[in-house]
């Protein structure tokens, strides 16, 4: 019997890809903005290319365009993409009435939520609960389920309206009370002769947030350059110099809390302002329930007041 090849069609995941490099130009800008990296792009792009027979890309130094088979078969395909993609935020069960879905980054989730929770909780009431689900800033996609009413982000997100500032940023060193005595001599003279203290930071700086060498074009470098321990993610740079091991990055909003408590302690004179603000974004979804308004009107109120 002769093999039926009428279902040899290509998946989701390899359309995907061609659809977004297509409208990109780009390969390497399909990897990041899918979060996956550029030779499975490429790959996709290559079977894609086998199961028709045609290449669909003219590919060069400076990126890529489509050959006139790409650009009939685009023409083809993303009105069918786009209706999936309709029919799927459409089929997902929204979050449910008494509840607020907050998505953010898992640094904000701890340093930011966490300690503000019991008491917009308290306000909301409890016939409302807020929940959270993490949002990663790098590959920039919404999380499907559970839907979010509300973003918090440092940048305004595709599918997101009505941006509410929540702070501006502000950054500045801290450390334990114990690495800040052993080393009050070094810390009270200009950051030109702190090469010999150890800074720390995350491994993958968090996407539009303030790096140690933002700080540095505000007060001055070390020389010559410190050395930097790096970790997985911020909050255990922040829990390493909790611990007396360095000096992290306080971010005005994130920090204010363990300052408070004495945990850690602020160097330097003052926080150094950025030109970038934290805001809070609702969803399509977010800008049909009124409940979702005012959980970000609630948790403007409490994060600003400790801008001081």
């Amino acid at each position: 019997m002769a093999k039926d090849n009428s279902y040899r069609w290509p998946t989701t995941t390899v359309l995907i890809a061609f659809d977004c490099a297509a409208r990109l130009g780009s390969f390497a800008g399909a990897a990041k903005d899918l979060g996956i990296s550029q030779p499975a792009v490429s790959r996709h792009i290559a079977n894609l290319e086998k199961l028709i027979g045609a290449p669909l890309f003219q590919r060069s130094r400076t990126g890529v365009r489509l050959t006139e088979a790409g650009r009939r078969y685009h023409e083809k395909i993303a009105p069918g993409l786009s209706l999936i993609k309709t029919a799927t935020s459409e089929a997902i069960q929204p979050s449910a009435p008494g509840q607020v879905m907050v998505a953010c980054s898992e640094t904000a989730s701890h340093y930011l939520l966490m300690p503000r929770h019991n008491a917009l909780q308290e306000a909301l009431g409890e016939q409302t609960q807020i929940g959270t689900v993490i949002f990663n800033s790098y590959s920039r996609k919404l999380p499907l389920d559970p839907v979010p009413d509300v973003i918090l982000d440092w940048h305004q997100v595709i599918g997101s309206k009505d941006r509410t500032v929540l702070f501006s940023e502000a950054v500045r060193p801290v450390c334990s009370p114990e690495f800040a005595a052993n080393h009050a001599k070094t810390l009270n003279g200009p950051v030109s002769g702190w090469s010999d203290l150890a800074f720390l930071q995350p491994g993958l700086p968090n996407k539009g947030w303030a790096s140690w060498d933002d700080w540095f074009q505000a007060v001055g470098h070390p020389e010559p350059p410190p050395r930097f321990t790096s970790y997985d993610n911020y909050l255990y740079s922040l829990a390493a110099a909790a611990s007396g091991q360095g000096i992290a990055l306080g971010w005005r909003g994130f920090v204010d809390r363990h300052l408070e408590s004495g945990e850690l302690v602020a160097l330097g004179n003052g926080y150094v302002e950025r030109d970038n603000n934290y805001c809070g974004m609702l969803t399509e979804q977010g800008r049909l329930r009124p409940i979702a308004s005012t959980y970000l009107s609630l948790l403007q109120q409490h994060v600003s007041p400790a801008e001081g």
